[in-house]
């Protein structure tokens, strides 16, 4: 058997030597040895922690980070606001852009209407540069005509005065 710790118990070792013994016919004493002598060295120097100099270190740690914890709930606050002034603007800046998006259409019908008259003006510009183009044709052929008329009539008189 063994105790708590794996060693073989006391008893066990001490009843086994008796038994043989008893058996031999002898009696035999137990001899008990000291423990052995612990040779006195020096041992290194434990370092020695100072435990306020500890609990100071981590309370401020403590401190830098509850100093932290604060800026970062301010920062969190300062953009919730900020957030909430920005959604504020929202139906504001919703109307504006309806607004731009009408005022784009409306412009651009106009744009369509305007360029629908400049397109019947120009073709309107091109029928009546056909017709001055005619006219002026008509008024050539009319000159030549006039001067032909002229010249036989001038030729004719011509022809009387010297008859």
């Amino acid at each position: 058997m063994t105790d708590a710790f794996g060693a073989p118990k006391l008893e066990k070792m001490v009843t086994e030597p008796l038994v043989e013994a008893e058996a031999a016919g002898a009696v035999k004493k137990l001899a008990i040895l000291p423990p052995p002598a612990h040779t006195t060295r020096e041992r290194d120097p434990r370092p020695v922690t100072n435990l306020g100099r500890v609990f100071g270190q981590f309370a401020e740690l403590q401190q830098q980070i509850a100093e932290q914890v604060v800026a970062l709930e301010d920062s969190v606050q300062n953009q919730k606001l900020d957030i909430a002034a920005a959604m504020g603007q929202l139906p504001e800046l919703r109307e504006r852009i309806n607004w731009l998006i009408a005022s784009f259409y409306e412009q651009s019908k106009k744009d369509e209407s305007v360029r629908d008259r400049l397109s019947r003006h120009d073709s309107a510009i091109e029928v009546l540069a056909g017709s001055v183009r005619a006219m002026h044709d008509q008024q050539t052929r009319w000159a030549a005509a006039l001067d032909e008329v002229i010249t036989s009539l001038t030729r004719a008189r011509a022809a009387l005065n010297v008859e």
